[in-house]
Order: C-alpha cells, then sequence, then structure tokens
C-alpha cells in the first residue's frame, strides 16, 4: 500500500517536472522571439534614420545649390539656362509662394530654400533632368527687379490662338523650351512629359465646365494646368478636375506692366502655378517698388536742386518745368507722388494695383519729356 502510494507520487512528480520544463521552454522561446524582433526592429529604425538623414543632407545641399544657382541666374539678365540635373531625377522638386515668402526644395523634405525679395514663377513641382532658368526684368516704368522664370524640359507649353502678335514673340522667346504652337485643343497631345500648361492667349479655348483635350483626360488632375487671357490684360488660371475644366481663381487677375517693352508680366503669369503664386511673387516687386520710389525721389530732388543754383543751365530749356509740381502737366515729381501713393495702397489692397499703371506712364512721359524737349538730365 504504501509503495503504491510512493509510485504514485514518483509518477504526479514526473509529470509536472515535465509540464514544468515545457512551460519553461515555451517562456524561453517567447523571450528569444521578443528579443529578436527588438534587435532586428532596433536596426530597422536604424537604417531609416541613416536614410532620413541622409535624405535631409541630400535636400539640405540641394537647397544650397538651387538657391546659388537661381542667384547667378538672376544676375545673368535677360539670359537663359539650362542646368543638368540628372542626378535629382528620382526626386520632386516643389515651389510654394505665400504671404510674400517662397520655398523651393525636395517635396517632403523639411529644410526648404526662403526668399522674400526675388520672385520667382514656375510649376508646383517639377521632376525632370534639365531645369530651364530665365531672367527679365520688370519695368515699371524704370526698372523695379529681375523675374525668375523656372520650368522644366520635360514641362510641356501648348501655344493656343495668336493674342495680338504675342503667340509669335512668345515662340521666338522660348527656343529650346517643350513648347509647340497648336491651332485647336485637338491636336494637343501630352506625350510622355511630367506635366502640361495650356497657353490660350485669345480666351476662348480654356472655359470652366468644358472638357479638357481627350488626350490629356487620362494624366493626373495637377499636371494639367492652364492660362487664359482676355483681351483686357486680364488672365485667368485652370486645372483638370476629372475631364473637365476648373477655374481656380475667383476674380480675374490684372497683368500690371506698361506697353513698349517685353511684358515680363505677362510671362510670368504663365510659367506661375496658379493666381496664388502669381498675386504673392508680384507683390514682392511691388514692394521693391516702394523703396525705390524714395530712392527716386531723393535724385528728382538733387536734379530741382542742380537747376536752381546753376540757372544758366536752363537757358533757353524747360528742366523745372518737367521736374516740378505745377510745371508741365506731366512732370516728375507729381507722377512719383502718385505712384508712391497707389503702390502703398496696392500693398495693403492688391486691387488697388491696377492703378499703378496711369503714375507710371505719366512718370515714363515725364521722363522721356524731360531728356527730349527740354534737353536735361533724366531720372533714370
Amino acid at each position: 500500500m504504501v509503495k503504491n502510494k510512493s509510485d504514485k507520487n514518483r509518477r504526479f512528480s514526473h509529470r509536472h517536472s515535465n509540464k514544468s520544463g515545457q512551460v519553461q521552454l515555451t517562456f524561453s522561446w517567447i523571450y528569444i522571439m521578443l528579443a529578436g524582433a527588438i534587435i532586428l526592429l532596433f536596426f530597422v529604425g536604424l537604417v531609416f534614420k541613416q536614410q532620413a538623414a541622409a535624405e535631409e543632407s541630400l535636400a539640405f545641399d540641394v537647397v544650397q545649390i538651387m538657391d546659388s544657382i537661381f542667384t547667378g541666374a538672376q544676375v545673368s539678365e535677360k539670359t537663359k539656362n539650362f542646368i543638368d540635373v540628372s542626378g535629382l531625377a528620382d526626386y520632386t522638386l516643389s515651389f510654394t509662394c505665400e504671404d510674400g515668402l517662397s520655398e523651393f526644395g525636395i517635396k517632403g523634405q523639411s529644410s526648404p530654400a526662403q526668399n522674400v525679395v526675388d520672385p520667382i514663377f514656375s510649376p508646383q513641382e517639377i521632376k525632370t533632368t534639365l531645369l530651364i532658368l530665365w531672367s527679365l526684368p520688370y519695368k515699371l516704368p524704370f526698372k523695379v527687379i529681375d523675374f525668375m522664370f523656372v520650368t522644366s524640359i520635360n514641362t510641356k507649353y501648348f501655344i493656343l490662338g495668336d493674342g495680338s502678335g504675342f503667340s509669335e514673340e512668345f515662340y521666338n522667346a522660348t527656343k529650346d523650351f517643350n513648347r509647340v504652337l497648336v491651332s485647336n485643343p485637338a491636336e494637343i497631345d501630352p506625350g510622355k512629359n511630367f506635366q502640361v500648361r495650356i497657353i490660350d492667349l485669345d480666351g476662348v479655348y480654356v472655359q470652366s465646365g468644358q472638357p479638357v483635350p481627350e488626350k490629356l483626360s487620362s494624366l493626373d488632375d495637377n499636371k494639367v494646368t492652364a492660362v487664359s487671357f482676355t483681351a483686357s490684360n486680364m488672365v485667368n488660371y485652370f486645372q483638370k478636375e476629372g475631364n473637365f475644366w476648373k477655374q481656380t481663381n475667383l476674380n480675374l487677375v490684372q497683368i500690371i506692366s506698361l506697353s513698349g517693352e517685353r511684358n515680363a508680366a505677362k510671362y510670368a503669369a504663365i510659367f506661375a502655378a496658379n493666381d496664388k503664386v502669381y498675386k504673392c511673387n508680384m507683390n514682392k516687386a511691388f514692394l521693391r517698388l516702394k523703396y525705390l520710389i524714395e530712392i527716386y525721389e531723393e535724385k528728382a530732388k538733387e536734379l530741382e536742386s542742380h537747376y536752381n543754383l546753376n540757372p544758366e543751365l536752363q537757358l533757353n530749356k524747360d528742366c523745372l518745368n518737367y521736374i516740378q509740381k505745377g510745371g508741365h502737366e506731366q512732370n516728375i515729381n507729381g507722377a512719383l507722388e502718385s505712384l508712391k501713393n497707389i503702390v502703398n495702397g496696392c500693398l495693403l489692397k492688391p486691387s488697388l494695383c491696377g492703378g499703378l499703371l496711369q503714375p507710371a506712364e505719366d512718370l515714363k512721359q515725364a521722363n522721356i519729356d524731360l531728356g527730349e524737349k527740354g534737353d536735361c538730365l533724366t531720372l533714370y
């Protein structure tokens, strides 16, 4: 009896010992798996951190290089620069402008370059092997600043309409750009380009709610945009939405520029991604105009003092009447004062910027008269 009880205890103890060992073994494997997973996650995280750091470093370097390139291109007035960026072909360059601040860099990366001075007109995104930079001076009526246009070899521009001869001017001015003249929207074929921009110079081919050209229907909406000009020097912006055009600006955007010069403001409207980018960069130009007016006011005072102190220089001339208010109807001081008052209002309320045109025309004519009719020193 005692022996049987002892055998039972031994068998129970053996079974208990086996179960305990199995439990310990199971926990050991769970521990090993958890530890392995933690170690694996650590190294995966380390790789991603290194990759992110490398991309962050690349983004920083790219931004610095782009900033230097843009600065150099702006110094080279009226020149075009074709920049090989094949090493960045897998990256998308991003351009924005808001509240007078331009930012550009690699999409999705931090530390973009910031610029509050130079107007940069470009698509919102560029993914290419060849960047195209073009600088044109903006005058109102004296030179205010150089506009920088940024595009790419795989951004295609389709020119529709004549625009009172502007189509030929634009086509000739953009030699080696990816642009083509088309007689109707049915001819538009995007090919393998990254994005397309339609330029409707007569304001009749692109209308909100109308279908986009058939061959553009398969492209992503943000890769198909259009700019449409009216006869009154106004412009509307459009983007593809499904198979139809959608106007992106609420109100017509006015082109503020004088005749007789290559219309830098009109070219800028073509290269700007949308009305917000266009107006943001134009505001930079108007801010600079404000400061330049103050400089030219001082120069006008010097001219006036020069002729007052040297009356013999005015013999048979009419210099002071072309400078002073109260002289000729179009005079330097009066035009500068009007231009200054309007640009101050324009910076507060953009709808007032159209008022810059008349005093700018008056100043331009007064300066011409000062030199040609008065045979005097000119303001600029």
